[in-house]
């Protein structure tokens, strides 16, 4: 008898855990911008032209260069509209390229999709600021709406790096 009133209680337990995080889940956003920038003493046509470049990739995008990655395949042309890179982990598609920059999308093994965006501004005429960022956009699920602080602390530094390793490669290659 008494083991049936612990598993009824641990089962209400769990039924308000759930209701609890559910509706505490609401109060936070279903989409993110993770969003980092980086200043470059370097002309605009340069630093775009390595940014839409796939294959530059591979000099300072700490994502593409992963050690997690396998049979990594690039397209002919690597750059412009429809150009990709792909391995057995991660495929990433350039959608859109203009004056302005290259809109991303991301495709992860096991379904996840991301859309993220490089763009590439005139700040002064001897540097540019390269604005990259990532729109993540989550279901009602109360463990992928409470995963938002998780994403930024993810992607944030991985995304830091590699605009800092794309600042140093941009201006060493003049």
């Amino acid at each position: 008898m008494r083991i049936i009133r612990l598993i009824r209680f641990g089962i209400v337990a769990l039924f308000v855990l759930f209701v609890v995080m559910t509706l505490l889940s609401l109060l936070f956003p279903s989409s993110l911008r993770v969003i980092r920038v980086v200043n470059i003493a370097a002309s605009r046509q340069k630093t775009l032209a390595t940014v839409s470049d796939l294959r530059s990739w591979t000099q300072w995008n700490e994502f593409v260069n992963s050690p997690q990655l396998t049979h990594k395949a690039w397209s002919d042309p690597a750059d412009g509209k429809g150009a990709w890179m792909r391995s057995d982990q991660l495929s990433v598609e350039e959608t859109a390229v203009d004056t302005q920059g290259i809109t991303l999308r991301w495709d992860l093994k096991g379904g996840k999709q991301y859309s993220g965006v490089i763009d590439v501004y005139q700040t002064f005429p001897d540097s540019v600021s390269v604005e990259w960022w990532f729109d993540l956009h989550f279901r009602w699920y109360p463990w992928e709406k409470l995963g938002v602080f998780i994403y930024d602390r993810k992607l944030g530094p991985a995304m830091e790096e590699s605009l800092s390793e794309l600042k140093r490669y941009v201006e060493n290659t003049r």
